[in-house]
């Protein structure tokens, strides 16, 4: 899957947001606050998502509708995915020990994640844990 720039993620963040269709507006009020551009730039940003395929427009009484064509947790998975190799070779625990060793998540979130864990497990008996 195609990643995007990091504009173009909250973008889509703030469409994901909003109920589908959603207008330029509907869209702009679910922006950080880093990300309050002029209308023309997110115009440009939702032009450019339509383009490689992430969003779909409709023209709806005398303005635009826009439609999420991916769905947020595809592309997290896919984005996630994507780094977790880059970064640490898919090794998931080099990444969660660097996260953890940098302060960048607590003792309190590793606790969290082993009991998440053990309940996919529980959840999930046929998966394959090698």
């Amino acid at each position: 899957m195609q990643t995007l720039s990091h504009s173009e993620e909250q973008v889509m963040a703030a469409l994901w947001a909003c109920r589908a269709p959603a207008t330029r507006r509907d869209i702009a009020t679910h922006l950080p606050a880093e990300c309050r551009w002029a209308d023309s730039t997110l115009l440009n940003f939702l032009l450019r998502l339509e383009k490689k395929s992430f969003v779909r427009s409709e023209k709806e009484k005398s303005k635009n509708v826009y439609f999420p064509l991916v769905r947020h947790t595809t592309y997290c998975a896919a984005v996630s995915q994507q780094h977790l190799q880059t970064l640490y070779g898919g090794d998931l625990r080099a990444m969660v020990r660097v996260l953890a060793d940098t302060g960048r998540i607590s003792y309190a979130d590793v606790e969290r994640l082993l009991r998440f864990l053990g309940e996919y497990q529980a959840e999930n008996p046929e998966y394959d844990y090698d």
